[in-house]
């Protein structure tokens, strides 16, 4: 692990203009020449890349609450918001072609994006991933992502949920089949005990309590948080090392496909090979859905709960409304441009 390089973090965002007429042109066309059988297999729902129209409170909240961030690499199709300033002193603009190879491109899906992120020219062997719904909301520390050159994360074995939506399932599926197809459950807790078992991170201590009475040789799932996620490069490197094909076919699918395996792999890969400090997600932040948890969200904003959140898309009744009311309650407490900003 280089330990040398921990004083300097860079953040990555990924980001689509979803509005974009030429964008939407294009994917238009590549849906058109899937076939009946692989269209059934894919995502292309516009909730994924429907525009919030918050970004700029993400660059806002960066540059207040994270000052010491070293870079921050905006990681766009070649689009860029109008009142984005590209000249920004800590601003590295990424368009996909910079950096992922050309055979994965154009691509619609995150994936490709997220699993070549290693990648990207000048970024730091320390570095923090964010979606475009990950938001701080607090002021932050080096230490709340980096400690002693390992990245913070808890380790919370649970099982695998099924939510609605059967695509999403089976890509949690494959990231469980990935770890097993790598790393044997009973060995990784015996030789990382004092981590997944950590006073530092309670809850999921005790829920590994619960889990460690089954004597399951395989994983069976992992709690993902849906927050922030620090890794290091060299995580990124490893894994394609060690699953090349996978990650090939994955990177190959222009949408998300039920095959595919998600840059979930690069935190499970740390946190089986013991390579994170324990640290409390919990307490760090929180993932909350827009439809069901829209005032909690607008709280969590303005009175500073947690440190980051997720505004986690969902189907919300009212769309408009729910985005008037989030961006209302950001602008209470982010009402001055940054330098990001024109």
């Amino acid at each position: 692990m280089m330990r040398g390089e921990s004083e300097k973090i860079d953040f990555v965002i990924i980001w689509v203009d979803g509005n974009d007429p030429a964008w939407q042109k294009e994917k238009k066309h590549y849906l058109g020449m899937l076939n009946e059988e692989t269209s059934r297999d894919i995502d292309a729902g516009n909730v994924r890349y429907r525009d919030w129209d918050n970004l700029k409170y993400w660059f806002r909240a960066v540059e207040k609450y994270a000052p010491w961030v070293n870079k921050v690499h905006f990681v766009t199709c070649g689009q860029k918001p109008d009142w984005l300033n590209v000249e920004a002193p800590k601003l590295h603009l990424v368009h996909h072609k910079d950096y992922i190879p050309a055979e994965y491109l154009p691509t619609f899906s995150s994936h490709p994006i997220e699993l070549n992120l290693h990648r990207i020219e000048d970024l730091s062997e320390h570095f923090v991933y964010f979606n475009d719904d990950f938001f701080l909301t607090a002021p932050v520390e080096k230490k709340d992502f980096f400690v002693g050159g390992l990245p913070c994360d808890c380790i919370e074995e649970e099982p695998v949920e099924f939510p609605r939506c059967e695509l999403y399932n089976s890509i949690r599926i494959n990231d469980i089949v990935f770890m097993n197809r790598h790393f044997d459950r009973h060995r990784c807790r015996h030789e990382n005990k004092e981590k997944w078992y950590s006073l530092k991170t309670p809850h999921s201590t005790a829920k590994n309590i619960l889990t460690g009475c089954l004597k399951n040789k395989y994983f069976f799932g992992m709690a993902i948080h849906h927050l922030p996620q620090a890794y290091c490069k060299e995580t990124l490197k490893a894994v394609w090392e060690n699953e090349p094909e996978w990650m090939h076919e994955t990177c190959s699918h222009r949408f998300r496909d039920s095959r595919d395996i998600s840059q979930h792999v690069f935190k499970f890969w740390q946190l089986m090979t013991g390579q994170f400090y324990p640290y409390d997600k919990r307490k760090f932040g929180k993932a909350l859905p827009v439809d069901t948890k829209l005032d909690e969200i607008c709280e969590a904003i303005q009175k500073q709960k947690y440190k980051a959140i997720c505004i986690n898309d969902a189907d919300a009744a009212d769309f408009e409304q729910a985005k008037k009311r989030v961006i209302e309650a950001f602008e209470k407490v982010l009402p001055e441009k940054s330098s990001y900003e024109l």
